[in-house]
């Protein structure tokens, strides 16, 4: 097991949960209730999934171009964040961004980067995720990313307020998919609003599970000791105001290898994207208080409560965010389950705080 690397954290000042978390069913799970019944459970901020400002736009009718209707639908949730005197830590996830050598495409991802910026100014909100990208075709050439990075990063700091961008690991990238890659680009990057999201989930994806087997299918002794060695680099070498924030899940292993294997298949993704996006319970998902009548088992497995302890012990003290997806359950359209899930991330948090 791995070392206790760092005392009992002090509560975080900033925890936030994700709208897209909050429920999948987005005709039963509206954005606007999400973010009422999230303010009401002791979150200090919602972290806004773009999919859902998406289907805002289109449930509220709005009119105008597609940049228009956005930026009203930002008003409407600034309003609300307002009134109901919660944040907006983040916007997420900007994705198939960078690594494109074709002017073209790099001139059609940096207006669909202003188009962004102008959202998360309307929103008041100073940080973007981009996601590590899982197109074939973009450029393994660091030199290439970087370069990229560096011209958004630019640009993000010319918005008003200045944004910062917050770059993760997809265990699903095509060319960058491990913390220790995204870090190597960070310090490449070099720019002040430019840094890291870490994910629980998308770390031990790559440290913890084979990433061309779902997670029946692994050792499990010699993936903890590559696991341990990644935990202590991350320890001794990421600068912790590079971590601008750290997004918290787990993977469930309730889903068969060949099962996950067909659906990634069926859905032409990489089998770590079909579990990523159905497949990831909250920490302590079957040990925690969720429904006095409910039965399920989650089937979390992945060593998070690890993860965040190596994330400590750099010394960081930044924004706790909540992702999970866990489509079997969150799909239904009943209104309950936003209630059901936004309770049970807090009840994580405590009980990860307790097991730290």
């Amino acid at each position: 097991m791995l070392p206790q690397m760092a005392p009992p954290p002090k509560p975080p000042s900033v925890v936030a949960y994700c709208t897209d978390s909050a429920g999948m069913n987005q005709q039963a799970h509206t954005l606007l209730n999400k973010i009422r019944i999230i303010s009401r459970t002791k979150y200090t901020h919602i972290e806004l999934g773009w999919s859902d400002l998406e289907a805002y736009v289109k449930s509220a009718g709005l009119a105008g171009s597609d940049e228009e209707r956005l930026v009203k639908a930002a008003k409407d949730v600034r309003t609300l964040c307002n009134d109901l005197e919660i944040g907006i830590l983040a916007v997420h996830t900007l994705s198939r961004f960078e690594g494109y050598t074709d002017p073209a495409k790099r001139g059609m991802n940096f207006e669909r980067a202003r188009l962004w910026f102008h959202v998360l100014s309307t929103l008041e909100c100073d940080l973007l995720q981009v996601g590590s990208s899982d197109d074939p075709a973009s450029s393994p050439d660091l030199d290439v990313i970087v370069r990229d990075f560096q011209e958004l990063a630019d640009l993000a700091a010319e918005q008003d307020p200045p944004i910062s961008i917050a770059y993760e690991n997809w265990a699903w990238g095509v060319h960058v998919n491990t913390w220790e890659q995204t870090w190597e680009i960070c310090k490449r990057v070099d720019r002040p609003n430019f840094g890291l999201c870490l994910d629980t989930f998308q770390i031990c994806a790559r440290t913890y599970v084979s990433p061309t087997s779902p997670p029946h299918l692994y050792d499990p002794s010699a993936p903890f000791e590559k696991f341990s060695q990644s935990m202590n680099n991350l320890i001794n070498t990421v600068s912790p105001e590079k971590i601008f924030y750290l997004q918290i899940s787990d993977g469930s292993n309730k889903i068969s290898s060949h099962e996950l294997a067909q659906r990634a298949k069926a859905q032409s993704i990489h089998p770590l994207y079909a579990w990523s996006k159905a497949w990831r319970p909250l920490p302590f998902m079957d040990k925690i208080p969720v429904n006095s009548e409910e039965k399920v088992d989650y089937g979390g497995f992945l060593p998070v409560a690890e993860v965040v302890r190596a994330v400590l012990a750099t010394g960081w003290d930044g924004p706790w965010s909540y992702e999970v997806f866990y489509e079997e359950d969150m799909s239904r359209p009943e209104p309950g389950i936003t209630l059901k899930w936004v309770r049970a991330g807090m009840a994580s948090h405590d009980k990860m705080l307790e097991e730290l």
